[in-house]
């Protein structure tokens, strides 16, 4: 398995390999909480896209978005966060 790298001001830091399976971490992707870039062994990234096909999660009209850090909510959470509410209770 190849080192990984997470790219910080202050240089690259390696990753242990537990926190690279545990969260399928890959170089030329971003890290899942800090959004830095993963890089390999000679500090090489190389962007890798998206897969084209996503899961979709909608259950009936409520229309699910994908934020830049990767978290994905539906339109009803969005509104529950905005006014501080929660709509199941």
């Amino acid at each position: 398995m190849e080192e990984l790298y997470l790219e910080t001001k202050n240089g690259n830091i390696p990753i242990d390999e537990d926190i690279v399976e545990k969260y399928d971490l890959k170089k030329g992707t971003r890290s899942p909480f800090t959004n830095n870039r993963i890089l390999g062994e000679n500090g090489d990234y190389v962007r890798e896209d998206p897969p084209e096909e996503r899961a979709s999660l909608n259950q009936g009209d409520d229309e699910i978005e994908d934020l830049e850090n990767g978290l994905m909510l539906s339109q009803s959470e969005m509104i529950d966060i905005a006014q501080g509410v929660d709509s199941d209770t």
